[in-house]
């Protein structure tokens, strides 16, 4: 919960910092970037939240993850803050919330499409175009395979999911026939 208010506060104070959609998604690439190596190396956040070392030494190192990551100014400035109010731990929420920021004002909407099988590029071009229509924003889509799904697609829009998986149509027979199975040990 806390993280949560936390990150939403910073990622909106970065968002209201920075006018110009260009460095909007230089900013989120880097931020998403800084927020990646704290989830891969564990010992980032920890030499960050460990009392023995000393501020300078944070900074130094947040520094030096900025300038790898070519951060702007508006990130540079979010990071050493995070790291002079001990909350560079909650970097991942922060970029996570910024993302939601930065699409928004980009008028943007990510998309997962799950299929049973790779879906080739034409197909993806066709499938966003469509969305883009549909949606009235600009589709950002990401592709994930899950073979269990036997054919179709599944797409998720935010909280919205539209399944036409045939998996999900067996399910749906499944549950139809149960539901007249029941309906006829009833009549009987």
């Amino acid at each position: 919960m806390l993280e949560n208010q936390i990150g939403k506060r910073f990622a909106e104070a970065l968002s209201d910092s920075i006018e110009d959609p260009a460095k909007l998604s230089q900013a989120l690439d880097s931020l998403t970037a800084i927020s990646e190596a704290f989830k891969s190396d564990p010992n980032l956040n920890r030499f960050f939240i460990h009392p023995s070392f000393s501020e300078e030494r944070k900074q130094d190192l947040a520094n030096e993850l900025c300038a790898k990551t070519g951060a702007g100014d508006e990130v540079r400035k979010l990071i050493a803050l995070l790291v002079h109010r001990q909350k560079i731990q909650y970097v991942k929420n922060i970029a996570q919330y910024f993302q939601d920021f930065v699409d928004r004002r980009l008028n943007r909407v990510r998309v997962e499409v799950i299929s049973a099988h790779p879906i080739g590029q034409a197909a993806l071009d066709k499938l966003k175009t469509s969305l883009d229509r549909q949606l009235g924003r600009t589709a950002i889509i990401n592709t994930a395979v899950d073979e269990s799904l036997i054919g179709g697609i599944r797409l998720l829009v935010g909280s919205r999911v539209a399944d036409a998986t045939i998996k999900n149509r067996l399910e749906q027979l499944k549950n139809a026939i149960r539901n007249e199975e029941a309906l006829s040990e009833l009549a009987s």
